[in-house]
């Protein structure tokens, strides 16, 4: 089976072409006329409308569709072997457990030298490595990088090192990885996860009938050591334009109504991402942190994963209602009517924002049975280990396999999360600040009707005065005797 497309395509050294022939053919990938084995590709790397390869031979970057280039990219990963850094003893990863590799673009100076282009990161628990296209290698050790700063770019978060010499600016990074990058490089150690044994460490050889076992313990140990975690892609990688609305119709149409600022539910919805992504980016953050694969199946475990959904639900609803409150505050500024009314007439009461509450926790409710795939096929790893290194490499298969399905099914949380948030707009909260704005204005600003009150209060008080004290019927005289007609 194969997959074809057409796609604008840059390839580095080559150059560009527009709606160029992309074929994922058995033999390899084909791109216009250039044949890309499998086997020399290192990464691929979707970005919303950008799909990055990087190989031994080329480097190249495709834009078109989401949907096209995910099957693209599906296609690439299912026919090459691009999770060969996470266990094979290269000389440049010896001693070192991988964490994530993936293409990214670079520019900046390499040991002074001026590099612009695209190349594979792989993030160590010890280092930072950079690999170029044609074999170039660096390597930048945690604990000599002086410099993490993350700024926002055009195209996504922009991550820039500097480690003496090499300044590096590094695009297209995930927020996960951009965490993950932060964290080992604020909180390196200089323990090298090694996968030597005891006896090989002390420089006594293992007895020859012991060969076969010994080499079996050190396979487990080095599965446990040397264990990787998928990027959610699907769920944490989306960069670029588009990638925030799930429901872009219905914004649209809440959009229309000019009781809305131009904006402001991309925005919101922007917030609210942030919100729901944070419980699965702390997760994945503590995995990769973790000394052994046990400590990383802890930290993605799904009871745990599940508590910090539900969790961030009440923080995004929290938040939902302060974007409603700040509508309705400028909405009845503009007409001139007392916060104080509009806030007991259309503010939402406690039991209305429960409702809101369990409304959005309908729309992340089917991510509670991929959660306990995850907490199931993450239990039964010690039992596998302690049975044997096949069993513990079936049951980490097992594991893997639960964080992909998890992957999707928390983008899938998502579209579901927005879409009861977005009803409650379009149901409740644009109903009510549409109320609002048909309220009767009041005709004085309150500063005016507070100063004309005062001004009557006086002249009734001076009135009243005069009365009490008898001087009002002299005034009242002496204006009669002022109106007489004098004689010439």
């Amino acid at each position: 089976m194969s997959y074809e497309g057409n796609f604008d395509v840059v390839i580095e050294g080559v150059g560009a072409a527009r709606g160029a022939r992309v074929l994922a053919a058995p033999e390899g990938l084909y791109v216009e006329k250039h044949h890309v084995p499998y086997s020399t590709l290192l990464g691929v790397a979707l970005r919303g409308s950008i799909l990055l390869v990087v190989g031994t031979q080329v480097a190249m970057a495709l834009r078109g569709s989401h949907e096209g280039l995910a099957t693209l990219a599906a296609e690439l990963r299912g026919r090459a072997d691009l999770a060969h850094l996470a266990r094979t003893d290269r000389d440049a990863l010896t001693g070192e457990r991988v964490v994530f590799a993936t293409p990214v673009a670079l520019s900046g100076l390499v040991e002074m030298e001026r590099f612009k282009g695209m190349a594979l990161e792989v993030v160590t628990d010890q280092a930072l490595h950079v690999f170029e296209r044609g074999g170039r290698h660096v390597r930048l050790p945690w604990d000599r990088i002086t410099k993490v700063d993350v700024t926002q770019a055009k195209f996504g978060r922009l991550l820039r090192i500097g480690s003496g010499p090499t300044q590096l600016e590094i695009l297209y990074l995930t927020d996960a990885q951009v965490q993950t990058i932060r964290g080992l490089s604020s909180r390196h150690s200089s323990a090298v996860l090694g996968v030597a044994g005891e006896a090989e460490a002390a420089g006594v050889e293992a007895p020859a009938a012991d060969v076969s076992t010994v080499a079996a313990a050190r396979a487990g140990e080095d599965l446990v050591q040397r264990f990787s975690i998928p990027e959610f892609e699907a769920s944490l990688g989306a960069v670029g334009a588009g990638s925030d609305r799930p429901l872009g119709a219905a914004i649209d149409r809440l959009q229309m109504s000019s009781l809305l600022p131009v904006g402001f539910l991309e925005e919101h919805l922007r917030e609210l991402r942030n919100i729901y992504d944070g419980a699965l980016l702390k997760a994945k953050r503590e995995a990769a942190a973790s000394r052994d694969l046990f400590g990383a199946a802890k930290a993605l475990d799904g009871q745990r994963l599940w508590d910090a959904v539900l969790d961030n639900v009440g923080v995004a609803t929290e938040a939902t209602v302060r974007a409603f409150e700040r509508q309705t505050r400028r909405v009845a500024a503009n007409r001139r009517i007392p916060w104080r009314k509009a806030r007991g007439k259309f503010m939402p009461s406690t039991k209305e924002v429960s409702g809101v509450k369990q409304r959005v926790t309908r729309g992340v409710s089917p991510l509670e049975k991929p959660l306990k795939a995850v907490t199931q096929a993450s239990e039964a790893l010690r039992p596998a280990a302690e049975a044997g290194p096949a069993e513990l490499k079936a049951a980490y298969e097992r594991w893997l396999q639960s964080l992909q399905e998890l992957d999707q099914a928390y983008a899938t949380g998502w579209a579901g999360f927005s879409r009861e948030v977005i009803g409650v707009w379009q149901d409740s909260f644009v109903p009510r600040l549409t109320r609002l704005g048909g309220e009767r204005r009041r005709l004085l600003p309150r500063p005016f009707k507070i100063a004309f009150y005062f001004v009557l209060f006086v002249i009734i008080a001076f009135a009243a005065y005069l009365y009490f004290t008898g001087q009002l019927d002299q005034v009242i005289q002496f204006e009669q005797v002022e109106s007489i007609p004098q004689p010439d």
